[in-house]
């Protein structure tokens, strides 16, 4: 069975419980632009990348089971030449992004991104020359499913299943 980790478009893990607020890289998934991959908690992105590789890491603060901050320090120690990203819980306006950026620096995040999340955030992310991301990123007619979830999760899969539709 092919692992479903292991493409020519770019892997990108989201682990956050707020899986609502991804819609619009769920389109870029629909779309075949990327291979979305969604979590809630530190121990099932563990999980994930010990199953393959992945381009990009969008880590939330606040996780089922863990701090946010702490993931990053472990896939930096394990996660290759992954882009690692931390999620703010408010926006660049807020009083607290300085810290947010301060504390997600210090656990080994390349950059902190505030909601909405664009492709174009992701371009920057992987550091994609110009050339190369209109080859990566172009649309493609993805024939399988591209957005996974684990099992377990029952309400998380009927939101993004909502979030798709819609």
């Amino acid at each position: 069975m092919n692992d479903p980790i292991q493409t020519s478009v770019p892997n990108v893990v989201v682990v956050d419980p707020r899986f609502d607020a991804y819609k619009q890289l769920a389109d870029s998934a629909r779309l075949g632009r990327i291979n979305l991959h969604i979590r809630s908690s530190g121990a099932e992105a563990v999980k994930l990348a010990r199953r393959g590789s992945v381009d990009a890491w969008l880590i939330a603060a606040d996780l089922d089971d863990m701090s946010g901050h702490d993931l990053v320090e472990l896939l930096r120690k394990g996660a290759g030449d992954a882009k690692l990203a931390m999620v703010a819980t408010d926006g660049p306006a807020g009083r607290h992004h300085a810290v947010a950026e301060h504390d997600a620096a210090a656990a080994g995040a390349n950059v902190l991104f505030t909601h909405p999340i664009t492709l174009r955030d992701l371009e920057e992310l992987l550091g994609l020359p110009a050339e190369e991301r209109s080859k990566v990123f172009a649309a493609s007619g993805a024939s399988r499913a591209f957005v996974t979830l684990p099992v377990g999760i029952g309400a998380a899969a009927v939101s993004m299943a909502i979030l798709l539709l819609s």
